[in-house]
């Protein structure tokens, strides 16, 4: 009988028990508080998340962010339920949180976001706090539910160009969201 070769596209399709897993991991959840919420075990859940991971080619244990990106930019979970409200993100702020979303290791981020990696943790608190986010992965899902991070296409490793807000809401409708001072390197998004 001949070998069925698989796609890339069938290599990352999500079993049914990965997408609930995933539904937990894009809102932030610990694989503590998702496999209670399961009521699974913490040691299946994390297994859910770490073949979450192989399926995306992240293994890094700080990859939670990159692996919340790749599932919400395949389409296969929806984001978490995010306030109206984008909050004022400067220029920086959308290069950082795109950087955390496309890599996993702190060097990577980074030399993505265009900063010094003794920055980078600091930086990344700094940014959950402003979006109200529960900690970085749960950034990474809000950055999908505001429209932020929505890619079409996976791109986990390399510097990436992040296009000025102003560039993002003309090829992009935010449900009304326009941008209020433009030309700016705090030019800022509210709803």
């Amino acid at each position: 009988m001949p070998v069925k070769i698989r796609t890339a596209h069938e290599l990352t399709q999500l079993t049914p028990a990965e997408k609930r897993a995933a539904e937990h991991l894009v809102a932030g959840a610990s694989n503590g508080e998702g496999a209670q919420a399961l009521g699974i075990s913490s040691t299946t859940f994390t297994g859910y998340i770490a073949g979450i991971g192989k399926k995306f080619g992240i293994t890094s244990r700080r990859g939670r962010p990159a692996r919340a990106h790749a599932v919400l930019a395949s389409g296969q979970v929806p984001p978490p339920s995010a306030p109206d409200h984008i909050p004022d993100f400067t220029e920086q702020n959308l290069r950082l949180m795109r950087a955390l979303a496309e890599n996993a290791e702190t060097h990577d981020i980074a030399r993505a976001a265009g900063i010094a990696p003794a920055d980078v943790r600091p930086m990344i608190a700094d940014l959950v706090d402003k979006a109200g986010a529960a900690n970085d992965t749960h950034l990474v899902g809000l950055g999908h539910a505001w429209g932020l991070l929505n890619t079409g296409s996976t791109q986990l490793a390399g510097p990436t160009r992040l296009p000025s807000v102003d560039q993002h809401v003309a090829g992009r409708s935010l449900r009304g969201a326009t941008p209020t001072t433009a030309g700016s390197s705090t030019t800022a998004l509210r709803r």
